[in-house]
C-alpha cells in the first residue's frame, strides 16, 4: 500500500513536457517533409538520366541475341515503374491540405509510412528480382562474346553490388525514412495533445 502511495505521489508530481508552439512543430514538420520530397526529386532524376543512358545504349549497341534485348526491356520496365512511383510517392509527401488538422495529417502520415515501409521492403524485393533477371539475361550475351574472367569478373561486381545495396545501403535508407517520417508524426501528436489538454 505504501508503495502504491509513493507511485501516485510520483505519477502526480511528474514533470509535464514543456509545450511546444503550433508554428515551430509546423516548421518542423515542413522542414522534414521538404527534406524528403528532395530526396524524392533527386531520385526520380538520377531515375530519369538512367532510363536515358539505357534507351541510347541500347539504340546504340549491336546486341545479337533476343536475352539482351529482353534484358534492356525488363530494365526499362523496372526504371519506368520505379519512377512512377516515386511520382506518387513525391505528390503524397508533399500534399499540405491537412496541415491545419493536426487529427487528420497525422492519420495521412502514418498511412504514408506504412505505404512507403511497403514500397521499401515488398515492392522493391519484386523489383530488385526484375532487375537481377535482366543482369542474368544480359550476361548471356556477355558470356559469347568475351573471356571467362570477364564474364566471371562482371557477374560477381554486379551480384555483389546488388548484395550490397538490398541487404545494407537499403536498410540504412529505410531506417532513416522511418525516423524522420516518425519524428514528424509524434511532433504533431504532441502538439494534438497540448490542444485536448487545453480544452479539457
Amino acid at each position: 500500500m505504501k508503495d502504491f502511495e509513493a507511485l501516485k505521489s510520483i505519477w502526480h508530481n511528474q514533470i509535464a513536457l514543456p509545450k511546444v508552439s503550433h508554428e515551430d512543430v509546423l516548421k518542423k514538420v515542413n522542414k522534414t517533409k521538404t527534406g524528403l520530397a528532395s530526396r524524392l526529386l533527386i531520385e526520380m532524376l538520377v531515375m530519369g538520366l538512367a532510363t536515358a543512358m539505357l534507351i541510347y545504349f541500347w539504340s546504340e549497341s549491336p546486341f545479337i541475341m533476343w536475352t539482351t534485348h529482353l534484358a534492356m526491356a525488363v530494365f526499362m520496365g523496372c526504371c519506368i515503374y520505379y519512377i512512377i512511383a516515386l511520382i506518387g510517392n513525391y505528390r503524397r509527401i508533399t500534399y499540405d491540405n491537412f496541415l491545419d488538422k493536426p487529427e487528420e495529417y497525422i492519420l495521412y502520415l502514418k498511412k504514408y509510412k506504412h505505404d512507403r515501409f511497403i514500397f521499401n521492403t515488398r515492392k522493391y524485393r519484386i523489383y530488385s528480382i526484375f532487375f537481377t533477371a535482366g543482369f542474368i539475361l544480359y550476361f548471356i550475351e556477355i558470356a559469347f562474346l568475351s573471356p571467362l574472367w570477364v564474364t566471371i569478373a562482371a557477374v560477381i561486381f554486379t551480384f555483389l553490388w546488388i548484395a550490397l545495396w538490398y541487404f545494407v545501403l537499403m536498410r540504412i535508407y529505410i531506417r532513416k525514412e522511418e525516423a524522420k517520417l516518425e519524428e514528424m508524426i509524434q511532433n504533431l501528436e504532441r502538439l494534438e495533445k497540448q490542444f485536448v489538454d487545453s480544452e479539457v
